[in-house]
């Protein structure tokens, strides 16, 4: 009979004997978890799903409006004008609703971007409360820097005794932040429930979309100091204390902590 050969177990070897005493095994399923938007709390999607809407309804009862208003802005003339023009309390009311979707949309934003990027800065939440501390964090911050602007313009047009400029330049901030809003949701959606790619090309689309907002704003501010014969000087000066400062408020965070990984 021909003899069996003995059946040689394999040496079972752990994570420290293959990579050394220091190794450590990181549970690679969390992480992916961790960028998807479905995991980051179930509250995640039907917070997009409900600015959406409310979004989709103000854009297509004021389309004509705020198409008019980005051509104009543009130096892009339109034969509609008439049928572009919305009354006050209508302009006021796109607006507030504008600017609301887009502050919540961007405290879901910094969820969604560190979730991608930087999921350290989820390290001791809970996946379930990733929305409420981070983008609550987030939206909380942008209200209160919105309301000190608001502050200081009202203040500033008491003491130098131009209400009424202070009031049209307020308006006409808040008109341009809530059309770059309107102009930045469409993929900032395609950001929020996309896959890491998709969502990559979204982003770099957005930032576009931000930066020849800030040129519009930047030119049509410059033609109102102009319009109302005030000085550059304080031209220069409301761009550095109101809107610079404020934009390198909320952006120190997120580089201090590129900048520690």
């Amino acid at each position: 009979m021909p003899t069996q050969m003995p059946i040689i177990q394999p040496e079972v070897l752990s994570a420290e004997d293959v990579f050394g005493a220091q190794s450590v095994l990181v549970d690679a399923v969390e992480q992916t978890q961790r960028l998807d938007p479905a995991v980051l709390g179930g509250a995640f999607q039907p917070i997009v799903i409900c600015i959406t809407i409310i979004y989709m309804f103000f854009i297509l009862r004021y389309w004509n409006f705020v198409r008019y208003f980005l051509l104009s802005s543009a130096g892009i003339k339109t034969s509609k004008r008439i049928q572009a023009h919305i009354n006050p309390g209508e302009q006021y009311n796109l607006e507030v609703v504008m600017i609301v979707v887009g502050v919540i949309f961007m405290g879901l934003a910094v969820v969604r971007g560190c979730g991608l990027w930087m999921p350290q800065a989820f390290d001791g939440i809970a996946p379930e409360d990733t929305v409420w501390i981070v983008g609550g964090a987030v939206v909380v911050a942008i209200a209160l820097i919105m309301a000190a602007e608001y502050l200081v313009i009202k203040v500033a047009g008491v003491l130098s005794e131009h209400v009424a400029a202070c009031h049209e330049l307020l308006h006409l901030k808040l008109l341009h932040l809530a059309v770059a809003f309107a102009l930045v949701m469409p993929f900032g959606v395609m950001f929020l429930l996309g896959d890491e790619a998709s969502a990559k090309v979204c982003f770099w689309i957005m930032v576009a979309e931000c930066f020849i907002s800030l040129i519009i704003f930047v030119k049509e501010t410059f033609l109102f100091f102009v319009a109302q014969k005030i000085s550059i000087l304080h031209w220069i000066l409301y761009l550095c204390a109101l809107e610079i400062f404020p934009v390198s408020l909320m952006l120190a965070p997120l580089l201090r902590a590129d900048v520690g990984m």
